[in-house]
């Protein structure tokens, strides 16, 4: 992997989950999408683009820096679009026409067709875009999201119960009832303050 990559804290293997969480800090509107490299290292590095067409995603960067900005603010309407789906899923609220049409119109950009190609071990599947933007690299996310909505809301999302983060997650535990995007970072956080508290109660004056 590239030495300029990102690491990136996952919370689970959902990728629309995962894309939802690339949010910035403190009204930042880049977040962890602060650059086009950075977005296809997120990208790769989940699975949803091979290497090859990564790399040709980066290579586009030098022939149309212009079209790949463009595709950049997409990618962070398209997060904060994401965002709101999981937001209303956890609420168990009716998701927007609006936000349908958003995801919808990202799925085109994943137009085009498979076939074989051979690697270094065989034959294998591969998939030529049809598409020749560069906001063909969002239809990946687009499509996990559509599945994720397709599921319907026996999913499980939720957002993390510390009310300080902002991530969103899938509950899979036995019994529905994980309540922290990490348990290493967050629940240990909020167990640590509320041990302190409850100590603190018990001190005598």
């Amino acid at each position: 992997m590239p030495g300029s990559r990102r690491s990136f804290i996952r919370v689970g293997p959902d990728l629309a989950v995962e894309f939802a969480n690339r949010r910035g800090i403190d009204g930042d509107p880049a977040g962890g999408l602060a650059s086009w490299r950075e977005l296809l290292d997120f990208l790769e590095l989940h699975g949803a683009v091979s290497r090859s067409e990564a790399r040709a995603l980066r290579t586009m960067a030098e022939r149309n820096a212009g079209a790949c900005a463009a595709a950049l603010v997409q990618a962070r309407a398209l997060r904060d679009t994401v965002r709101q789906v999981l937001s209303a899923m956890a609420g168990r609220r009716a998701l927007s026409a609006q936000w349908i049409a958003t995801i919808n119109q990202a799925l085109l950009w994943g137009a085009g067709w498979s076939r074989l190609e051979r690697g270094a071990g065989g034959w294998q599947a591969g998939f030529t875009p049809s598409c020749e933007e560069p906001v063909r690299a969002l239809a990946p996310v687009a499509r996990a999201v559509a599945d994720l909505i397709a599921t319907g809301r026996s999913e499980a999302v939720r957002q993390c119960a510390n009310p300080r983060c902002s991530l969103y997650f899938r509950d899979r535990s036995r019994g529905r009832r994980r309540r922290w995007c990490s348990m290493a970072v967050c629940g240990n956080r909020m167990k640590v303050a509320a041990h302190a508290h409850r100590h603190g109660r018990r001190r005598p004056r």
